[in-house]
């Protein structure tokens, strides 16, 4: 019986939500010191103020915490990056604006992510679903493209593959922006930087670099909010 991102049925009080939250946000904190797979409950709920006895209350396992956590970043990438293409919209634009919530997104929940990812590599209930947060990028981003190639850009670029392989250069580029033992663990790395150069990777890499000036500018201002 598959009973991942299933918390144990009851009653939920104002009290008992509060609760639910602050061990959710105190997992996110004990993975980012000391990784998924040696976080203990204790860790956890040493963060979140209470006792290891109480996380069975809300919880069955640290892996059904995670699960939760990664259907929540999912549905908040779909809500955030993923949403209704809008056909007035410039597709630079367009695209600034979705690498700026992804990244934000990320660089709040990278714990989550990564977590996810490297559980996949061992667990079959993982890898379905961290392939479902993949395969929504991937389908998301590929409409993007296939918007752009529409007014001119792109053609003949495979669209399913530029966008696997967009994401995959997407997701590793914000962990390793994100993470205590990226490239560049000293550094802080700002919204604004950060959203400008992941932009300017992907409008080259998808052949929007021959845009016009004033396409080009219009897009910088959006990346430099």
């Amino acid at each position: 019986m598959d009973n991942t991102a299933e918390p144990i049925r009851r009653r939920l009080t104002t009290k008992g939500d509060a609760t639910r939250e602050a061990i959710k946000q105190a997992a996110k904190r004990a993975i980012a010191i000391d990784g998924f797979a040696s976080v203990k409950i204790a860790d956890i709920m040493a963060q979140a103020s209470r006792s290891p006895g109480a996380f069975y209350l809300y919880f069955k396992s640290k892996e059904v915490l995670l699960h939760e956590l990664l259907e929540e970043f999912r549905l908040r990438l779909k809500e955030e990056v993923n949403r209704p293409l809008d056909d007035s919209e410039d597709p630079l634009d367009n695209l600034a604006n979705r690498l700026g919530a992804f990244w934000k997104i990320y660089r709040d929940d990278w714990p989550i992510a990564t977590a996810a990812f490297q559980m996949a590599m061992v667990d079959q209930q993982f890898a379905r679903a961290w392939r479902n947060v993949r395969q929504q990028g991937i389908r998301g981003l590929s409409t993007l493209i296939l918007m752009a190639q529409k007014q001119g850009y792109s053609p003949g670029l495979d669209t399913e593959l530029a966008a696997s392989a967009l994401c995959s250069m997407l997701e590793y580029t914000c962990y390793n922006w994100t993470a205590k033992g990226g490239d560049f663990p000293d550094r802080f790395i700002d919204d604004a930087t950060a959203i400008k150069v992941l932009t300017q990777l992907f409008m080259h890499a998808i052949g929007w670099q021959s845009l016009s000036n004033a396409s080009y500018e219009g897009a910088r201002q959006v990346v430099d909010v």
